[in-house]
């Protein structure tokens, strides 16, 4: 945005040197990206945030500067109009305005001048448009042009003798509508455009173009001057399906000040009696919406808190000074009335100024003009505190400590996957949470489990040579009941180097199995079992559910053919664990129970059973230590066996027992004793053969 320095001198006494300017608008939040020289003047080049469209003219730059280098503004003075022209009502007799489109035009005002003499602008005004690059054109819209730079408000003038029906109608476009703009290009409208009508057609674009029709000409002697406020999102849209921007839809869709209205339309009128004569014949201002107020906001500051921000030694008085230098009505008083803190002040902001809604926005505003590289360096004070984190903070930096000591590399996927990603995982099933405006097809809903997002990162790998994996990802998932904090796991392949040294073929049930168990059983003293848990993801008879003290804390299982052949895997055996961290969380126990290592030996006892394929290795183990007599130490898997020698319905299992006593060194004959019990148990309970 480019502003003269000549002109702004016309509001403002500046006594510092340009480039000083420069540095002193930078710092208080306008950029300044450059300063030339053009026919003597200097023209500011600066870059206005869209928060900031009262700095989009003359006034509003004065008014910041007034601010910063603490002089007084002056206003440029607004010939009255006659007072035998009311403001309401006297312009729909002779030019009738209607607001169709409520919401999208709240305000407008409307000025009938007659008998106008349309030609060249006084010199004065050419010049000022001329240092910041407009074209002069005559002195009906150069006007128009000078007050939409000088207060910010947005004119147009119509011929209003080309006016069809000598109505004006504020509506939304009809399908198939077009307009030739002033611009000499014809656009194509639709229901979504908001236009400016007359009886027949078309004859504006709202807040962004004028009609070619209707425009101001040499031959032109009546006008109907324009004034409004127009709806800064539908500009914008128009601006944009068009393809069409101009200066006033540059600041209808960063919002203009709903006061502005009237006084530019003053403004326009004064200056346009004053070039091109005539008289006005009627004015009308519109409102069909609640007029925006200045008094609405009310935020209390103090010195004190003011400084304890900014670490600044600020008085009452030079902060009550600079909201007022900035358009803030300021009030001393406690906040809220009757007694209150000493020293507090009242500040409304003004209407303009919708980014002001908390404290800390009034004192963003006193420090940028105060400026930042003048606020004295300090050190906050901050007191110092012991933060001792609970037990809910180490549970998942514990469960990841575990999982890495097991030789599993954490990955991190993103929280968005695709319907068919989920289906192809064998869990359309499950509902997920649909984005209403994904950022990409295939991020359109919140993941409702971590499969599909693992079993990306598994393909990812596979085809780039990474066969061997064993994963896990700490994250989210959601539902209808709303996220949960997941772990899953994922393994593929010979993940351990020391499987391979021991010749151990690729991962099984049980390495995932154990990999989950042993996270489980660091973390929560709580014994955990075994289930059988099919899921339709998982290949029959591998799947299992995990169980901690009843309570149902995830699954875990061999995933099934047809799931791996919907993502391309190639690998046979891909096993996948999914733990619910939250339920699993009520069982944590920061501190594990210290048992001394005994100095005794070790009695190990190698079985080798056939049981039915429905007996489960924790019934084994259950009823090895029920009948253990506090001798039994520990039970070992060491193998499962499917073959010829072992009948159809029954599998071969390998296990190991080991009894140790803590006080004394056991003797042969008391383990053989035990020994022989659990064995018998094992026959006649679950109908299991030695072999």
């Amino acid at each position: 945005m480019k502003f003269s320095l000549n002109w702004l001198r016309d509001y403002v006494t500046i006594g510092v040197s340009p480039e000083r300017l420069a540095h002193k608008l930078t710092m208080a939040g306008l950029e300044v990206e450059k300063v030339a020289t053009v026919d003597g003047d200097t023209v500011f080049e600066l870059e206005i945030t869209p928060n900031r469209p009262d700095c989009l003219n003359m006034l509003g730059l004065a008014r910041e500067v007034s601010a910063i280098l603490n002089v007084s503004r002056k206003m440029p003075k607004i010939k009255p109009l006659k007072p035998s022209l009311p403001l309401q009502g006297s312009l729909s007799a002779a030019c009738g305005i209607k607001i169709l489109d409520k919401k999208g035009c709240p305000r407008y005002n409307g000025t009938l001048i007659r008998d106008v003499r349309v030609g060249e602008t006084s010199g004065w005004i050419r010049k000022r448009l001329a240092v910041l690059g407009m074209r002069p054109i005559n002195n009906v819209v150069d006007i128009t042009n000078f007050c939409l730079l000088e207060t910010g408000q947005p004119l147009h003038a119509f011929d209003y003798d080309k006016l069809e029906g000598g109505k004006v109608v504020v509506r939304r476009a009809r399908e198939g509508e077009t307009i030739v703009g002033i611009d000499g290009v014809e656009y194509g409208l639709d229901p979504s455009i908001l236009v400016i009508a007359d009886a027949r057609r078309p004859v504006a674009i709202a807040g962004v173009m004028g009609g070619k029709d209707t425009e101001v000409t040499a031959a032109t002697k009546n006008i109907l001057l324009e004034s409004a406020y127009f709806d800064p999102v539908l500009v914008r849209r128009a601006s944009r399906a068009l393809g069409v921007s101009s200066e006033s839809s540059y600041r209808f869709e960063r919002g203009v000040d709903y006061e502005t209205v009237e006084a530019g339309a003053r403004r326009a009128v004064g200056l346009i009696l004053d070039s091109a004569g005539g008289n006005v014949a009627g004015r009308s201002d519109e409102e069909t919406g609640t007029r925006e107020k200045s008094g609405g906001r009310v935020i209390a500051v103090t010195k004190d808190g003011v400084n304890a921000f900014l670490g600044s030694a600020l008085t009452t008085a030079r902060c009550k000074k600079i909201l007022q230098r900035l358009g803030c009505a300021v009030a001393a008083g406690p906040a809220g009335g009757g007694a209150g803190r000493k020293g507090v002040l009242k500040v409304t902001p003004p209407a303009f100024r919708k980014d002001i809604k908390d404290e800390v926005d009034v004192v963003e505003e006193i420090a940028r003009v105060v400026g930042y590289d003048e606020l004295p360096a300090s050190l906050p004070a901050v007191a110092a505190t012991n933060v001792v984190p609970g037990p809910s903070q180490k549970f998942r930096p514990a469960i990841r400590v575990l999982l890495l000591a097991q030789g599993a590399s954490e990955t991190v996927t993103y929280a968005m996957i695709s319907e068919k990603d989920l289906a192809r995982s064998g869990q359309a099933h499950l509902r997920g949470v649909k984005i209403q405006n994904p950022l990409a097809q295939d991020q359109g809903l919140l993941r409702p489990s971590l499969l599909p997002s693992l079993l990306s990162v598994v393909v990812f790998n596979i085809n780039r040579g990474q066969k061997n994996l064993r994963l896990f990802e700490l994250g989210k998932i959601y539902g209808p009941r709303g996220e949960q904090e997941t772990l899953g796991v994922i393994m593929t392949g010979r993940s351990d180097e020391d499987w391979r040294k021991a010749g151990k073929p690729e991962a099984d049930f049980y390495d995932i199995k154990g990999v989950v168990e042993q996270a489980i059983a660091r973390t929560c003293r709580q014994g955990i079992r075994f289930e059988n848990g099919p899921r339709p993801f998982f290949e029959k008879g591998q799947g299992a559910s995990v169980l901690v003290q009843g309570a149902d804390v995830g699954f875990l299982g061999k995933i099934e053919e047809d799931v791996l052949i919907n993502w391309d895997i190639k690998q046979k055996n891909v096993f996948f664990a999914q733990i619910n961290l939250e339920e699993l969380r009520r069982f944590y126990s920061p501190r594990q129970p210290y048992r001394s290592v005994s100095q005794y030996p070790v009695i190990v006892r190698d079985v080798s059973l056939a049981v039915k394929t429905s007996v489960q290795f924790q019934q084994v183990c259950a009823t090895a230590f029920r009948l253990g007599s506090g001798i039994l130490n520990s039970v070992k898997f060491n193998e499962e066996y499917l073959g010829e020698k072992i009948p159809a319905g029954q599998r071969g299992i390998v296990f190991s027992l080991r009894y140790k006593a803590a006080d004394r060194t056991l003797r042969e004959e008391e383990v053989n004793d035990v020994h022989a019990k659990i064995l018998r148990a094992f026959v006649e309970e679950m109908g299991a053969v030695q072999r």
